[in-house]
């Protein structure tokens, strides 16, 4: 099970670079391909968490070391957050105006540390934030799966050529996430065996793009994994001009992405 496997419901996909993350929130719940961004806004963007008895009056506040502010939480300890105020009132579970406190994602998160977080519970877009998924979120490795860039920088016999099964769901995905990313200008599907690397055969992706791909190829990688078991390797490479791979995906392939 994966890590959006909880959300609700599924809406249609669409591609952009601008979301709001509420629209994120309903986005990844479908599509892979938004995922990536979706946490790493769940850290830069502002969220919203229920308050008492704060005795700070209305408006914009800078809180001093040891501030102790009151956060609601269920029963079960879960805190329930917010992409906005108006989401404290969806279904009319809250049915008389709270106190609210916002703030940023990050500074929410290591403000209660080790807490299990709700997103939006009442509204029809929601997500359970585990404990260890922030934790990871915090730590920068939430991203951090079994994906790799690599670089054959001498003479090495691999082999390679086409997965017999062809992984449409990936494919759909990537494309989803190349078309948010103009430095890719094309992307080609692969399957490599290394026998000198002591991995199994799996899937490898060349990618025709400009300048640095390793941050496309971290969310790459993390889009594929949504789709593949644990255990399961995904290689990325850069295509160039030089013999090898990159001239098999040159010459013998299509891309499955153009820009």
């Amino acid at each position: 099970m994966g890590l959006f496997d909880i959300f609700k419901k599924k809406p249609a996909q669409t591609a952009s670079n601008d979301l709001t993350l509420e629209t994120l929130v309903q986005k990844a719940a479908t599509e892979p391909a938004f995922r990536a961004e979706f946490y790493k806004r769940l850290l830069s963007d502002e969220l919203v968490v229920i308050t008492e008895k704060s005795g700070l009056p209305e408006g914009n506040h800078t809180l001093e070391h040891d501030t102790k502010v009151n956060i609601v939480s269920f029963a079960d300890g879960k805190i329930p957050v917010f992409t906005s105020t108006e989401r404290i009132f969806d279904k009319g579970v809250v049915k008389e105006q709270v106190e609210f406190m916002q703030m940023k994602g990050e500074n929410l998160f290591r403000l209660a540390k080790g807490a299990t977080f709700l997103l939006n519970p009442y509204s029809d877009y929601g997500k359970e934030l585990l404990s260890d998924e922030v934790e990871k979120m915090l730590s920068g490795n939430i991203l951090n799966v079994n994906a790799k860039t690599i670089t054959i920088q001498k003479e090495t016999k691999v082999q390679i050529g086409q997965p017999t099964k062809y992984p449409t769901d990936i494919i759909n995905s990537l494309k989803v996430l190349f078309a948010d990313k103009p430095n890719i200008k094309a992307a080609y599907l692969g399957w490599i065996y290394n026998p000198d690397s002591g991995e199994p055969p799996h899937y490898i992706f060349g990618l025709d793009a400009d300048g640095d791909i390793q941050s496309v190829t971290q969310e790459a990688g993390f889009t594929a994994q949504q789709f593949l078991g644990e255990d399961e390797l995904v290689d990325f490479i850069l295509v160039d001009n030089k013999p090898g791979v990159s001239s098999y995906f040159l010459k013998s392939v299509e891309p499955f992405y153009k820009r």
